[in-house]
């Protein structure tokens, strides 16, 4: 498999990663357990609830419309309405893989408070372009949350995540504020809790417009040593 980097931002990119969401899950055992661990089951909820939660307490706005983007199987959704009744809870994605009447197209999604991208970034083949689609999603005053491994310069040979089947981007912190900063977006890099002891390469990067946001983030992180994440 053979990727370029760009010498400004060293962005990693690998177009010939390329593979299907179900492909993968069908293929990939270490994929499968990492989905099940993150996503929501009958027991508790997934990675996404935390993400989406968070934003909700840090706008203080908990009758939000949230859109999770590339949402697939993941039932995360209804552990929030669940929480919060109030809020309007949207999925979006290539398909309708859940069957729900509160499903849009990438192309006809419309705007929410509160938009949720959990390991979806990282499958942008055309990154720029693909990423205007997912921050014109996000209100003025709203957030989008994004949960991806950031490349920190070292050896990738030793690096699973660039190799995973489908991941065609490796992000660095340098080159989403760029993303961020030619949209007009504020963007703040998060460790989730359950890797921060780990020393891991996984960040939450949250963009948003408004300057209050960045109030609000430090009153929430304040009170919060570390962004919450899935047990």
């Amino acid at each position: 498999m053979t990727g370029t980097q760009c010498i400004g931002c060293d962005l990693l990119r690998f177009p010939e990663n390329t593979a299907s969401y179900l492909n993968v899950l069908e293929n990939s055992e270490q994929e499968r357990r990492l989905q099940e661990r993150r996503n929501a089951n009958a027991e508790r909820p997934g990675r996404e609830f935390h993400m989406a939660q968070m934003c909700i307490e840090t706008l203080t706005r908990f009758n939000a419309s949230v859109s999770f983007f590339g949402a697939g199987i993941n039932t995360d959704w209804q552990w929030l309405q669940r929480a919060y009744p109030e809020v309007q809870t949207k999925l979006v994605d290539l398909e309708n893989m859940q069957s729900v009447p509160h499903f849009e197209t990438i192309a006809d999604a419309t705007p929410s408070d509160i938009v949720v991208a959990s390991e979806v970034i990282e499958h942008f083949e055309e990154p720029l372009a693909h990423f205007e689609s997912l921050l014109r999603l996000v209100k003025d005053d709203g957030i989008l949350i994004c949960g991806t491994n950031l490349y920190n310069g070292k050896d990738i040979s030793h690096d699973f995540y660039p190799f995973t089947p489908g991941h065609v981007t490796y992000w660095t912190p340098y080159a989403l504020a760029y993303v961020g900063m030619q949209k007009g977006f504020f963007v703040d890099f998060r460790t989730p809790e359950l890797y921060a002891a780990k020393g891991a390469n996984k960040r939450y990067i949250l963009f948003f417009k408004s300057p209050e946001t960045i109030y609000r983030l430090g009153v929430y992180f304040g009170n919060h040593v570390h962004a919450p994440s899935e047990p």
